[in-house]
């Protein structure tokens, strides 16, 4: 039980609201916002283990892709066309 407290608090840190740096992270935050905790929990064990892509089971991979897909519906909500243009501008903007 206390590992389970102790990766929410860790979730909770890393959502916690602070100004983005830029307008990439400012978008990440508010992807990462709209996934549910179960994703952000798998989300964590991935970026915790270090496991490459081409050794992630379905249950890694799906948040995985729920996460690009939110990250896209915010790049698109902020009124860009694609990620790709969206990236296009922040790297114009450095």
């Amino acid at each position: 039980m206390a590992n389970v407290r102790r990766r929410l608090e860790r979730l909770e840190r890393f959502l916690a609201p602070e100004p983005a740096a830029d307008p990439y992270d400012a978008i990440k935050r508010l992807a990462l916002q709209s996934l549910a905790t179960e994703d952000l929990m798998v989300l964590a064990e991935v970026i915790e283990h270090g496991k490459p892509e081409c050794q992630w089971m379905e249950r890694e991979a799906a948040p995985v892709k729920a996460l690009t897909c939110a990250f896209e519906q915010e790049v698109q909500l902020a009124g860009y066309r694609s990620t790709a243009e969206f990236q296009r501008s922040c790297a114009s903007r450095r």
